[in-house]
Formats: C-alpha cells, structure tokens, sequence
C-alpha cells in the first residue's frame, strides 16, 4: 500500500521557546484492521485476538506510529548527549511495544522480555551490524548501543511472524512519533530553516521545508490521501 502526502503548514502562539506541533491524518476511510493469526501459546495471552497495527487510524483520521524527524538544517559538526535513559523495547502480550521509537547514538536501548513465553529479536540493521538476540521467558534485559545512524530499523521475532516493530538511531533528538490521536510535538529547536521528513511503515514517506521563528512555535499537519487506483 502506498499513499500521496499533503502538507498544511499552520503558525499557532504557544509560548516562549521554539518547538514544532502537528497532528498526522488520513483522509480517506481508515484501513481496515484485522485479527492478527496468534499462536497457541499467545493466544492464551488474550480473551479478544489483537488487531494488525501496520496502519492504525483513530476515528478522526488521527495516524498512530508515523516517525517525524529533522533530516537537514542542523549546524554540521554538532554533537547531542545522548540520555542517561536507556531506550527500551519491550515484548508484551507477544507485541513488541513500543511499535516505532528512536534513540540517539550511543544511547543504551534495553530488549526486554515481560512474557511467559520465549522470543527473539532480530534486526535488519545495515549500517549498525545486524544481531540475532534470543530472549526465553524470565532472563534479564539485553542490551545494545548503535554507533551509527540509521532508521527505519526493523526488528523481527522468529519465533512469531506477526511481531514487529522499527527503530531509528538517531544523531540529534529533535524527533518525535505521533501518538493515537496522530499528535506530535519537537521540542527545543534553535530559530531556522530546516528539512523536516516524515515516516510511516504503511503510509510512506514525505519531507518539505519550514521555517522554525523566534520564539513562537511552527505547526506543521501532515495528511496522508489514498493512492489513486
């Protein structure tokens, strides 16, 4: 599935300091979600079968999980600490939660394994090297840190297909992923032109340019319309 994006670049007065608000959309019928096909052992995890989550859109249009990044427009050279907290992907109900992050290079990021059952996580990194880490139930977290930037990771359990989940390493924390309601916010940007991109596993991608003012805040929406048939 494929779509084209639209952009709707608002400025809105939300205070001192330089951050950027949107809400992603999908205008069009929402894709259908469906139950997704469990194993035995996972499906005693559940009284009602989860549904596919490659493309989760809200009642309002609002899109869950789409990466929004600064891809261009940051001085060269700089370097961002990376944070005392460790990122963390975690394996609930046999999901991995959360679906899409992203850390900083050198950050920690811990996989953890919250299930009875065993998992696996196994990435398709290229520019970090790829690693197999298998997880049976009650051992304690793995850990990793990526010296390379890189994203869309994709992380995948052998052990159930359906398991999936995306990671980007980043080298600058001005990024975020929208929530349920398709709500996103970048916080703490210097004044400037940038190249903002964004990401979606189903939806695709898209960048455009904006313009980030002096203490005021620059909205950017996103939409996402069906690919013409």
């Amino acid at each position: 599935r494929c779509a084209i994006i639209l952009f709707l670049a608002t400025p809105s007065l939300f205070g001192a300091g330089n951050s950027i608000t949107g809400v992603v959309r999908f205008d069009g019928p929402a894709p259908k979600r469906t139950p997704i096909p469990l194993t035995p052992e996972s499906r005693k995890l559940y009284k009602t079968p989860p549904l596919s989550e490659d493309a989760i859109v809200g009642p309002d249009g609002g899109v869950a999980n789409a990466f929004v990044f600064v891809k261009k427009g940051l001085p060269s050279g700089k370097t961002y600490a990376s944070p005392e907290k460790a990122g963390l992907l975690d394996q609930q109900k046999s999901m991995f939660r959360p679906r899409v992050q992203g850390v900083l290079v050198g950050q920690e990021f811990l996989m953890r394994n919250s299930d009875p059952v065993i998992h696996n996580v196994r990435s398709l990194s290229e520019e970090n090297r790829p690693f197999n880490v298998g997880q049976p139930a009650n051992t304690p977290d793995r850990k990793k840190v990526f010296k390379e930037s890189e994203g869309p990771i994709e992380v995948r359990c052998d052990f159930h297909p359906w398991m999936k989940a995306f990671f980007f390493v980043m080298d600058h924390p001005f990024f975020a992923v929208s929530n349920d309601q398709g709500e996103f916010v970048i916080k703490g940007l210097p004044s400037g032109k940038y190249t903002l991109a964004i990401w979606h596993e189903t939806f695709g991608r898209q960048e455009r340019e904006i313009t980030v003012g002096k203490d005021h805040v620059k909205g950017v929406d996103f939409k996402f319309k069906p690919q013409k048939k």
